[in-house]
């Protein structure tokens, strides 16, 4: 398997290039706009040099592999971001999560193929990818965006990224915590942020944190790596045990449902979460989330039995005829 480095900028241009079509089909498809895909120019990544050329704000994709991350920044000056992406309803984010995973899909070699994929509006492309950190050994390919009228704008494919989170934080966001104060004064600070000339116990004053899922007690983060099967159900049909038993090679069976219809999401083989389209991912087979059910309608609540409820339920004696079975009434201790 190839590095996650500039030597595997060949991989991304052939990606670019044969997932081009796909990813302006899903540029079309979220915002609304046509575009034209292809890969520009390329090599490894200076920061100093690129760095300056992208402090505006724009949309950040990242897209998560084996710890590390691929980053796409899109700024809004290419004029083809429309203005509900900055303010995004439930709806629009929904758009820009499938977005931004059909695009890790078919502008990421498969080699590199993305584990999870986020993508928001940042206010500086260029903090957000500092707080990424680039690798030592990064590369930057162009990703061309060619509109109706033969205008091209550039976007950046950015890889690898050790903190793929920090590509989604804006500097905007970033909330310091109060000076500590020592009798109503504030405290002189230095240039790495510590309290000059003074030694003081561990400061309580207030600070605004960014909640992430690193902040969950173990527990909780331990629960959200358990893997659960999901599927897409074309239908579903109850059948006689005889006529299960007759089916062979070349068998038909006949479902109450149209092939136009949307498939059924399915998670843990019990619960539907949503419907689908089946879509083609290469040369792969993949379905498109059309709609999502909300997490209290996919969930349900847990019955606590009253104490001793369980014992009086198991105490009933079974009747056969008139007479119990005095062998299944259980012994009072």
């Amino acid at each position: 398997m190839a590095d996650l480095n500039h030597t595997a900028i060949d991989g991304f241009i052939a990606a670019v290039s044969s997932g081009g079509a796909e990813a302006a089909s899903a540029f079309e498809r979220t915002f609304g706009t046509a575009v034209e895909i292809r890969a520009g120019k390329g090599g490894p990544l200076n920061l100093a040099e690129f760095g300056p050329t992208i402090t505006e704000k724009g949309l950040a994709i990242a897209l998560y592999w084996e710890g590390k991350g691929v980053g796409i920044l899109i700024p809004l000056s290419t004029g083809l971001i429309p203005d509900w992406c900055e303010n995004p309803d439930a709806t629009g984010k929904s758009k820009l999560a499938t977005f931004a995973q059909e695009w890790g899909m078919n502008l990421v070699p498969e080699d590199f193929f993305p584990e999870d994929f986020k993508a928001t509006i940042v206010g500086d492309l260029q903090y957000s990818l500092q707080q990424a950190q680039p690798g030592d050994h990064a590369a930057v390919l162009e990703i061309l965006l060619e509109n109706s009228e033969g205008a091209s704008a550039p976007a950046f494919l950015i890889w690898p990224l050790q903190e793929p989170d920090g590509l989604l934080l804006s500097a905007e966001e970033v909330v310091l915590p109060p000076p500590p104060q020592l009798g109503g004064v504030a405290l002189p600070f230095d240039d790495e942020g510590t309290p000059e000339n003074y030694d003081f116990p561990e400061f309580g004053g207030e600070q605004t944190q960014r909640i992430s899922l690193d902040d969950l007690p173990g527990y909780s983060r331990s629960l959200l790596k358990v893997r659960v099967p999901i599927a897409a159900v074309l239908a579903r049909a109850r059948k006689p045990i005889k006529t299960v038993l007759e089916l062979g090679v070349g068998s038909v069976i006949q479902f109450d449902k149209s092939c136009d219809e949307p498939l059924e999401v399915e998670v843990g083989q019990t619960v539907v979460i949503g419907d689908a389209e089946a879509v083609k991912v290469g040369d792969k087979f993949g379905f498109r989330i059309n709609s999502i059910q909300l997490p209290k309608e996919r969930f349900h609540k847990v019955e606590v039995r009253r104490e001793g409820e369980y014992r009086t339920k198991q105490s009933l004696p079974q009747i056969i005829g008139k007479a119990p079975i005095k062998s299944l009434i259980p012994e009072e201790i």
